[in-house]
């Protein structure tokens, strides 16, 4: 399996894009080369034109770069500082924005929905904000066909939430809230809804004041399709009646900024997670709040999913629902490392950020298709468990 680390230190050959670095003349960095050879072997498995990686130890950048290209019409390469779309990623900065606004005491995380969004219709059953940040609230996520013949909704622009959420906010719930786990990025797009009605700020204006700014990440905002964005990276998929690799289908995220609408880099997402690791983005009692496990061991998917996922894979059925904080997931690697962690996927893209805050290492990765789609959270914990072995052995050394 290609996650295991010692592969890592096979020599796969071919062209490699050169890699970018912005290291401190005195710190420890990951063997350059190495870690090239591994996200060029991810991106052959990947099928992707490009894909980048970068990898934070105790606060200093070790490794920023890539392999391949972020944009094939401009064959712009693709590294640590390309600019893409994060997808679902983006909900764990709102949620950040939600959790600052706990501590000041002026949002209930038990309080009904519509305490701070009042305009959202009441259902069979009360949800409260906990559910929403949980995926337990039994709001549905996306639908065939939703968006329009042709998919012409998908291009609309939204400047605000409630008119977003007008094609989906009336529909029944799935289940009871708290009976099952459901992932929901309509649920999540409520989000912005309630840190603009308690901070009377804009979404990306509260977000940039609050969350990217005090962070250090200079290049991240939303996906606003009238924007000029230089070091953008596209996303791409595979024609299947061709074989080949085509321009993704294009799409105006603003129905979805909370919970998939943000553009990034990989080397911001690292000053992410180190800020949050630093405490320069919450207090410690709203960390530990935000970062435990939420929901009992036993939560099973509703059986509405279960037989949808059948529909698609008679052999299929959905594994256990990932062990779910406010938002975030909690994991555990191969090698006993703990970690915090979300994916995002939208428009071609997928992208993986992986925090081990024990360790101090952070891992962010990104590939711009999934013609063959990677597990991008196993070659994070790769390059997490790299890192630490090397840091570990270049400690010794000193």
């Amino acid at each position: 399996m290609f996650w295991v680390a010692s592969s890592l230190r096979q020599s796969l050959g071919g062209l490699l894009v050169a890699s970018l670095f912005l290291l401190p003349a005195s710190a420890f960095a990951l063997d350059a080369a190495l870690v090239d050879s591994y996200l060029q072997r991810l991106r052959q498995e990947s099928g992707a034109p490009g894909v980048s990686a970068a990898v934070m130890v105790k606060g200093e950048l070790v490794y920023s770069g890539g392999a391949g290209f972020g944009d094939l019409e401009a064959g712009t390469p693709q590294n640590g500082l390309s600019v893409h779309n994060i997808g679902s990623i983006s909900k764990t900065q709102a949620v950040i924005a939600v959790m600052q606004l706990v501590e000041q005491g002026k949002v209930n995380l038990d309080a009904e929905i519509q305490t701070y969004v009042p305009w959202f219709p009441r259902k069979q059953a009360p949800i409260t904000l906990r559910q929403i940040l949980t995926h337990t609230s039994g709001i549905r996520h996306y639908k065939s066909g939703e968006f329009g013949e042709g998919d012409v909704l998908r291009y609309q622009q939204f400047d605000d939430i409630e008119q977003a959420s007008k094609r989906w906010m009336n529909d029944e719930l799935v289940f009871t809230p708290g009976q099952h786990w459901l992932y929901s990025s309509y649920a999540t797009n409520l989000l912005q809804a309630l840190v603009e009605r308690v901070s009377g700020e804009r979404f990306e204006t509260y977000l940039r004041r609050h969350v990217w700014e005090p962070a250090g990440m200079l290049d991240t905002q939303f996906d606003v399709p009238s924007r000029i964005v230089q070091r953008r990276s596209r996303g791409y998929v595979l024609d299947k009646s061709g074989g080949r690799l085509v321009n993704a289908q294009q799409e105006n995220v603003s129905y979805k900024y909370a919970g998939g609408g943000v553009i990034s880099t990989n080397e911001d997402m690292l000053r992410f997670g180190d800020a949050l690791n630093r405490g320069l983005l919450l207090q410690p009692a709203t960390m530990r709040e935000m970062l435990r496990a939420q929901l009992a061991p036993d939560i099973e998917y509703p059986s509405v999913a279960i037989e949808e996922e059948k529909l698609l894979d008679p052999l299929k059925a959905p594994s256990r629902p990932p062990v779910q904080a406010l938002i975030w997931r909690l994991g555990t690697d191969p090698w006993g490392g703990r970690y915090i962690e979300h994916s995002g996927s939208v428009k071609g893209t997928y992208s993986e950020l992986v925090d081990y805050q024990d360790d101090e290492i952070i891992v962010s990765l990104h590939v711009n298709a999934w013609a063959t789609k990677p597990d991008l959270k196993q070659a994070a914990e790769a390059l997490a468990r790299l890192a630490k072995l090397d840091f570990a052995i270049e400690t010794k050394k000193k």
